[in-house]
């Protein structure tokens, strides 16, 4: 049975267990050019067309080779002298050294460079901000001024607006990929300084998160995107980023992707003045 991963950018990865079910998955799909599949027992993501044109190409069937009869071999033989044979038995063995070294080493070949953006949490759901306002201020019995307003909009909308990118080179060999050279970027458009962004790195391997790593992005505005690299060489099927938290005094905004929301108040979850 055919099995694959499947995402459009809008959602986590999805397990597939049929090409039918991923036909399904891609005919909903809103955005094609985002689509991304993983198929099984492969090394890589593969675009919609990639995948399409992979799948198009015909099976092709080994023919084995023929199979040649010796010639009797005549009932006299020479006998080998004994130093001849332990010459044959030396050969022997180091050729199957070399054959057992050759296919049992890890040999790495250079991919295309990786690069993953941040899904949009799910504690932070998309919100028709300006009827929250309208209610609000239906409620209150007056207009919501200029800032809170613009503050109300950024910490519902924050998602959008703090645009989190991983990007990674790529080796691959028959174990799976390795990723270096790893780069964060925060494209912050709130407008605001942002005083400390925990970013959260994972590495998937069979289609479980086999590792993690936490860092840190400290006192960014938003003139040009906030940047940091990371060292070292992570090894799995894929890679994932997300935030961990974020805080900005700036607009009284603290989030988590631990809570719910910090007051319980679910029309402006992310306020906070601490």
């Amino acid at each position: 049975m055919e099995k694959y991963l499947f995402t459009d950018g809008t959602n986590v990865n999805r397990e597939v267990e049929s090409r039918e079910a991923l036909l399904t998955l891609i005919q909903s799909s809103t955005d094609p050019l985002r689509i991304r599949i993983w198929v099984f027992n492969s090394s890589e993501w593969l675009s919609l067309a990639e995948f399409r044109k992979r799948s198009s190409a015909p099976i092709v069937k080994e023919i084995p080779p023929a199979i040649v009869v010796n010639p009797t071999v005549p009932q006299k033989q020479r006998k080998i002298p004994s130093i001849i044979k332990k010459g044959v038995a030396g050969l022997f063995a180091v050729a199957a050294i070399f054959l057992v070294y050759n296919f049992t080493r890890v040999s790495w070949h250079s991919a295309s460079a990786v690069s993953v953006r941040a899904e949009r949490p799910f504690n932070t759901p998309l919100t028709n901000v300006d009827s929250l306002i309208e209610t609000i201020e239906w409620l209150r019995g007056q207009k919501l001024d200029k800032v809170t307003r613009t503050n109300l909009r950024i910490r519902n909308n924050w998602p959008d607006l703090l645009q989190l990118q991983l990007t990674a080179e790529r080796d691959t060999s028959r174990e799976g990929s390795r990723y270096y050279n790893l780069e964060i970027s925060i494209d912050n458009s709130t407008g605001y300084h942002i005083d400390n962004a925990e970013v959260r790195i994972s590495v998937w391997k069979d289609r479980r998160v086999s590792h993690t790593d936490t860092l840190s992005l400290e006192h960014f505005g938003y003139a040009t995107p906030a940047r940091r690299t990371v060292e070292g060489i992570y090894k799995g099927d894929s890679l994932s980023v997300s935030f961990s938290s974020i805080r900005s005094r700036a607009f009284n905004f603290c989030y988590s992707a631990e809570k719910k929301s910090n007051y319980g108040n679910y029309n402006d979850r992310w306020f906070c003045t601490d």
